[in-house]
């Protein structure tokens, strides 16, 4: 109940503060956003959109308000880098939106995401569309109106704003899903989108299924506020065509037979679809940006090669197909291996839609970015007629798909790429597959565009290019134009040697992983083939690299770090550091009598894959994980005090707000009165290495006269002949559980307490001989062990 008042409170003095932020003229409104946030106010971020997407505020943890025209629509939207909202597994968060003072929208149980409508009037978002039926005229008057359809008959359905009275740049976008839908202005998230199939106007051909509801939405640039714009649903009839899948004319989204079916051998068979990238797409579209690093999605998705600020390359790419037959994926879904689902954007990528490659002048390739299709569509027709979205994916005959250079993804990192020339590769179908009704390609020589170009960087390190005439095309090591050839890391062109396969067996398995910790403890070089990080160095990344390549194949997957990846894992070497994750080590309790030193740990804003550090001062006899349930592999150097820790189950190291101990490590012998933690890698639970950290680095022993304060406990006199103030900062307020231990593991005090930042916990011991003791906290969420010497 205390809690409970308290968090009321909490939002009504947030509620008092953010209205004071604003004083709205008459006419407008105060909005007033206010976040509550969970353990990990990092991860939030949130902003407040007009109807045509313009952000008109933002912010974090924080909360905020501002005055805009009373009954505009805005939309409100979260975000958690996380995936795990802001309630209620790390903290009870909540937001509030209000409108003058009343609220309106409120939330906090979420994954990645959450969107939610103020003040929007019918049409103006999917959640209050309005109803769309077939061959009815419709008129709207702004650049986005939602409909819901749902049709009463399988088939083709015409949706277009081709009316010679509209004026305004249209566009047409259609959705199969409202709930979790992330959209834009281009075709993100869309089932079937178009631009401009009639000049300014725009035209859809999709096959839709009876009593399914689809979303359609229809709007332009910003002249469409001022101006009507007609559109209309057309119901052209079912789909007609060959239904016998062992026909050459086989028509995969046929419902209707019409008899016309040829079969292999017939002369009017078709010989293939033909795939063909765009050469000047690419070379015209090339340009410079930057893009914010911080969103994960990003990351897991191979789109960029580290956090913060990227300098990037944008580019549009271009397929058409020039054959006579479809190429085509079909749905996504569960089954198909063409696809995975990526939880960050909500929606299916096809996974073999492209790649983007940049060579260094020895033809080699750089790891600068991978690209997943989140939908193949015949997005403009020359010749042929569109009937593929992305809810049966395809290009048909005749027909082309298009990714802008402004879409996400759509781009090459080249951060860490210094000045220098390179050819920049964009390949389709690279590894010639078959579609899914197993047409091959006719020809695959055109399936590669390619670019070369020299980048230069200023004294700021502020990166440029210029296009360079007369590119050559590259030749792999085997001599093959644009081949896929490529030395293994011994250097063996096509060779067999795997990275990572340390016994050389042709395997990577959990052998090489205990190989890897082996060596790591015994100092060993990094060499070419057990460097899967690419840092000269052999370090626990590589083995985490390797237990990722293990354990995932080409897929998607989610892993313990939060964050769901569809990028490719055995693919080295590569490396990424997330400067947004710091983990922190501590020498926690040294026991002289049972000869042990705790190590303790606080990673409050990630999980935790894997460890490498050292202790010096003592010879190592054992080390043992002291958190339940985290029970990763351990190597140690007895002599040079080297720690190696992996998880290759990937439970993970839960996160720790606090300083918690992590391991015990037990010592022979003394080798200083001085013990030292050097801390060398950290590796989050998303197989990436983090920022680290020492606190309490060094202790210095006297005997039995060591005294240690924790970050989380004060405990004085200590020595003492007896009794002992035991206080806390970050615990103020805390049920706990206080025991002490003797020398024999025996317990010989227990009490509930609630500790305090003011007096203090008293605890008598006087009664006990003198000695070293063990004093445990425990609380629901951590067990803090310290040191407690009493003297007679």
């Amino acid at each position: 109940m205390i809690k409970k008042l308290l968090y009321l409170f909490l939002i009504l003095l947030s509620f008092q503060n953010s209205k004071s932020m604003a004083q709205c003229q008459p006419g407008f409104s105060n909005i007033v956003v206010t976040i509550i946030p969970d353990s990990y106010p990092a991860e939030t971020a949130w902003s407040l959109l007009d109807v045509n997407g313009v952000t008109l505020i933002s912010g974090g943890s924080n909360s905020d308000s501002i005055c805009i025209p009373t009954g505009s629509c805005t939309r409100f939207r979260i975000t958690d880098t996380y995936g795990d909202g802001i309630c209620c597994t790390y903290g009870i968060g909540e937001y509030t939106v209000s409108v003058d003072g009343v609220p309106v929208v409120a939330g906090g149980q979420f994954f990645f995401e959450e969107t939610r409508y103020i003040n929007c009037p019918p049409g103006s978002n999917c959640d209050n569309s309005f109803i769309g039926e077939v061959d009815s005229l419709y008129t709207i008057n702004n650049s986005s109106t939602w409909y819901s359809f749902v049709p009463d008959s399988s088939g083709m359905y015409s949706i277009n704003t081709c009316f010679p009275t509209n004026t305004c740049n249209t566009q047409i976008w259609v959705y199969d899903r409202c709930a979790g839908l992330t959209w834009n202005n281009a075709q993100a998230g869309t089932l079937y989108y178009n631009d401009s199939a009639c000049g300014n106007q725009a035209f859809v051909s999709a096959p839709l299924q009876v009593g399914v509801t689809y979303w359609i939405r229809i709007g332009g640039d910003i002249s469409c506020t001022s101006v009507p714009t007609n559109w209309m649903i057309t119901y052209n009839g079912p789909v007609v065509g060959c239904t016998d899948p062992a026909a050459c004319n086989y028509n995969p989204i046929a419902s209707v037979s019409n008899g016309t079916c040829i079969y292999p051998g017939d002369p009017n068979c078709a010989s293939g679809p033909d795939l063909v990238m765009d050469q000047a797409i690419l070379e015209n579209s090339l340009s410079i940006g930057t893009v914010n690093g911080n969103d994960p999605c990003l990351i897991g998705e191979g789109c960029l090669s580290g956090y913060g600020l990227r300098d990037v390359i944008n580019f549009s790419t271009r397929i058409s197909n020039i054959g006579d037959a479809d190429y085509f994926i079909g749905p996504p879904q569960t089954g198909n291996n063409q696809f995975v689902f990526d939880q960050c954007h909500g929606h299916w990528h096809y996974a073999g839609y492209a790649q983007y490659e940049l060579y260094d002048s020895n033809n080699q390739p750089l790891q600068v970015g991978f690209k997943n299709g989140f939908c193949v569509l015949d997005l403009m027709c020359f010749t042929g007629t569109a009937k593929y979205g992305c809810g049966n994916m395809g290009i048909s005959s005749g027909c082309a798909d298009e990714y802008g250079a402004g879409l996400a993804c759509q781009w090459l990192d080249i951060t860490d790429v210094p000045a220098g020339q390179y050819t920049m590769v964009v390949r389709v179908n690279w590894d010639q597959s078959p579609d899914l009704l197993g047409r091959v390609e006719q020809r695959f020589d055109n399936n590669v565009a390619y670019v070369c170009i020299n980048i230069t960087r200023n004294s700021s390190n502020v990166p440029s290019f210029t296009i360079l005439p007369n590119c050559s095309p590259i030749v792999d090591c085997l001599g093959n134009t644009f081949g896929l050839a490529l030395p293994d890391c011994d250097g063996v062109c096509n060779g067999t040697r795997l990275s990572g396969d340390l016994d050389v067996d042709a395997d990577r398995d959990y052998n090489d992983i205990d190989s890897y910790l082996t060596q790591i403890v015994s100092s060993a070089p990094s060499a070419s083939c057990n460097d899967l990080n690419g840092d000269g160095a052999l370090t626990v990344t590589d083995a985490a690299r390797l237990n990722a390549c293990i354990r995932y194949t080409d897929g998607s997957h989610t892993h313990p770090g939060g964050t769901q990846t569809t990028h490719r894992h055995c693919q080295f070497p590569f490396n990424i550091v997330n400067t947004t994750d710091t983990v922190n080590l501590s020498i926690g309790s040294i026991n002289t009598i049972s000869k042990y030193v705790n190590v303790q740990i606080k990673n409050s804003d990630n999980k935790v894959l894997g460890l490498q550090f050292s202790l010096s001062g003592l010879i190592i006899d054992s080390v043992v994980s002291v958190v339940p349930g985290f029970n990763p592999i351990i190597r140690f150097n007895a002599t040079d005090g080297t720690i190696a820790i992996i998880d290759t189950s990937e439970v993970c190291l839960d996160k720790k707000l606090v300083f918690a101990d992590l391991f015990r490590v037990y010592y022979s012998t003394l080798t200083s009165n001085t013990v030292c933690l050097s801390f060398n890698v950290s590796v989050n639970g998303d197989d990436e290495e983090t920022l680290k950290s020492t606190v309490n680095g060094c202790v210095t022993i006297s005997g039995i006269s060591y005294q240690y304060q924790s970050e989380l406990l004060t405990v004085y006199p200590n020595p003492s002949t007896g009794q002992f103030v035991i206080s806390s900062k970050q615990l103020n307020g805390a049920s706990s559980t206080i025991q002490v231990i003797d020398a024999l593991g025996k317990q010989v005090h227990l009490s509930s307490e609630v500790l305090n930042d003011q007096e203090g916990v008293v605890i008598d011991l006087s009664s006990f001989n003198k000695g070293v003791y063990l004093l445990q906290v425990i609380t629901d969420q951590i067990t803090v062990t310290e040191r407690l010497v009493i003297l007679k």
